[in-house]
Parts: C-alpha cells; structure tokens; sequence
C-alpha cells in the first residue's frame, strides 16, 4: 500500500490509484491530527468519505514521525511513559500530550481498517537500558491502545444498534433496507527491540499475551552496515502464529517485498514508489509479469538472484534525451500503455520542471509495485 500520508498520494486523485489495481493506503495519524483535524473528519463522517475513497485504509499511529521529529528537534518535545510531550516552540510556552489512547480515538475518527497502537520506537543507537525502556513501553502503550479500542467498538456498536432499531421501526410505515454493519476493524501491535532477540522476543511474547489482530515488523530492519536486515526480519516473523497477518512496515524495495513475503508477511507499505518516482528514479521487470510465478520469484530470491527480474533507471540520465521507446515493454501503466510517453519525453518533462512529470513516474512506479503484488497473489 502507498503512503498516503495526509489522505492523498502526492499527485494522484483516488481515480489515479483505482485505475492501477490498488485497495490499500496508508495515512498517519499524527498528520491527520493537524489536518484536517478530528473535529472536521467526525463533521464528514471520516477520511474516505472525504476522499472518496472506496478501498481500505490503514492508518499509522504516529510513533515513528514523532520519534523523528523529537530526534531531530529535541526542543520540541519528549517521550513519557504517559505519552509524547510535543511543545509549540523552543520555548516550550504551550504543550499537548499525545497518548495511545488518543491516537485510537483519532483513528476512529478516520475511519482505517487497520489501526496500529502507539509505539516507542526502538532507536537505532540505543543502549541496553534505553533498548528495555522502549521495549516496556512499548507493551504499557499497547494495552492501553487495545482497552481504548475496545471501548471505541462498544460505543460504536450500541449507536448502529439504535439506528438499526430506529430503521426496523420505520419498514412498518415504508419498505426499506437496513444500513449495511459496518466490518470490525482490525488491530496491529508493532513488535519493537531493534535488533537485539531477547528484547524483540520478550516484546513478542507480551503483545501475544495482550492480543491483537495482526503484529508488525516495528523498528528499523538495517543492519549496522546500513545493510537490509533479513534475519531480522525472519526472527521477528517467527515470533507470531502463522494465523495472525504480519505487516512488514515501512518496508520496501521490490526485492524486500519478495524476500519477506516468503517469510511469512503479507502487507507492506513504503514511501521508496513514489519518493523515488519524484527524484526521477523509474522501476522496471526486465521479464513480463504476467508470465512470472511465485514460485520463480522463490527460486531466485533463495539464489539472491533477483536483479534478474528486477531493474531501475534513473529517467534524468543524459542516455534518454533521445530515447522514444517506452519507459518498460512489460508494464501496462498508463503511461507505458500511452505511446506518447516515451522516455525521452517524460525526460524533458523533468527537465522543465513540469508537475505531470510527478504524476507519469509516480503511476508507472506504483503501477510496478501492483503488478508484483499481482504475482505474489497469483
């Protein structure tokens, strides 16, 4: 799924996404916080509605944007056990507390299939003390986000009841069909512990005593080498029952999804399809999708053999000024479905600086994403 931060994927309209065969975004909810707000979502009803948005929507807490932030600016705020201190400014003349519980009520007010419990995000550098704090933390927040989730459905539930019976009371008087229930929405806990096992499994442990819908790959999956972490990625999936989902958050490249997907998890969201669509940077198959099966996706992912399915190109590149064919033979996006948008012309677009040029590579890189999840599916 597409990061969809503040309820958009920068360039696209709902349409756009649609038309490439996605189903899932994701957006943040601390973002969301600040705009449009809660009071203006709960007026609308929530975000797809606002949107128009017919497919799913996951929605991030918010822990790691304010991990980021915190770490960047310490000035702005600090993270309690009660929850995130943010202040207006250095001179910390107005703060707000942002808590596990607060974070539920603001995805209810977006209205996610999935929603993801305030974490404490385990800092890459961090020592043993300050690995165990994040880890403890981690599970205290869960269970208050899971208590506050609970809560949240029961309030739910007694309202569509009374509507229900409101509808029921009103069919004697006119034929009509009751409002379809809307679907339980489903909880994920993040397992947190950076890459230390002890932590992540006693993190692990806890959170399946507490109980959720699906569990995460929380943290950062990087070696100290700056390298892609699998074997953490593959403990931190044999930590949870194959019955529960696994989300592979954050997480990746077209080669990362293949990995893992064969480890055990089945979503994935990241920002590298359409970050990477705006520095220029275009992915391709060097072989056609369609004919592709999972199970050869398998056999060269277990060879690190991979570079055999999977390319990029870097549009910008002087080679292309002259180039007329299409971005990739094997994509049926629209721009490579479009003989118009030929390489060289999508070149020029990024050299006049024109907007379109977001939008084309942003629909041909989502455009590959789906097509590998296709694959997987299939």
């Amino acid at each position: 799924m597409p990061d969809a931060t503040l309820g958009v994927v920068r360039s696209l309209s709902p349409e756009d996404l649609q038309s490439l065969g996605l189903e899932w975004l994701m957006v943040n909810t601390f973002h969301l916080m600040n705009q449009p707000g809660e009071l203006a979502l709960k007026k609308i009803g929530n975000l797809k509605k606002l949107m128009n948005w017919p497919g799913f929507l996951a929605s991030d807490s918010g822990g790691f944007q304010l991990y980021s932030l915190i770490h960047k600016n310490p000035h702005l705020g600090k993270i309690t056990d009660d929850g995130v201190v943010l202040y207006t400014g250095p001179k910390k003349q107005k703060k707000s507390l942002f808590t596990p519980e607060e974070s539920i009520r603001l995805q209810f007010a977006i209205g996610s299939d999935i929603k993801i419990v305030l974490d404490d995000f385990s800092p890459p550098d961090a020592d043993e003390a300050r690995l165990e704090k994040s880890v403890k933390r981690t599970i205290a927040w869960a269970k208050r986000a899971k208590a506050e989730f609970e809560k949240e459905l029961q309030a739910r539930q007694k309202k569509a009841q009374q509507k229900q019976n409101r509808q029921l009371r009103q069919q004697e008087k006119q034929t009509r069909s009751l409002s379809p229930a809307q679907p339980r929405p489903l909880l994920l806990a993040p397992i947190q512990g950076l890459n230390h096992q002890k932590w992540r499994r006693y993190c692990a442990d806890a959170l399946l005593e507490i109980g959720f819908d699906m569990y995460g790959l929380g943290g950062w999956p990087l070696d100290k080498q700056g390298q892609f972490d699998y074997q953490l990625c593959q403990f931190n999936a044999e930590l949870t029952p194959n019955k529960q989902p696994r989300f592979a958050l954050g997480v990746g490249s077209l080669e990362n999804i293949v990995q893992l997907f064969f480890m055990g998890y089945q979503f994935f969201d990241c920002v590298l399809p359409t970050r990477d669509a705006r520095h220029e940077r275009l992915y391709i198959f060097k072989t056609n999708p369609q004919e592709l099966r999972a199970q050869d996706l398998k056999d060269l992912a277990e060879k690190n053999q991979l570079e055999k399915v999977f390319d990029y190109l870097y549009i910008g590149q002087g080679r292309y000024q002259h180039d007329l064919s299409a971005i990739n033979e094997h994509c049926d996006c629209p721009i490579c479905r479009n003989t118009q948008i030929n390489r060289a012309y999508l070149r020029h677009l990024f050299q006049v600086k024109d907007s379109s040029a977001w939008r084309l590579a942003t629909l041909h890189n989502l455009r590959t994403f789906q097509l590998l999840i296709e694959v997987l599916r299939r």
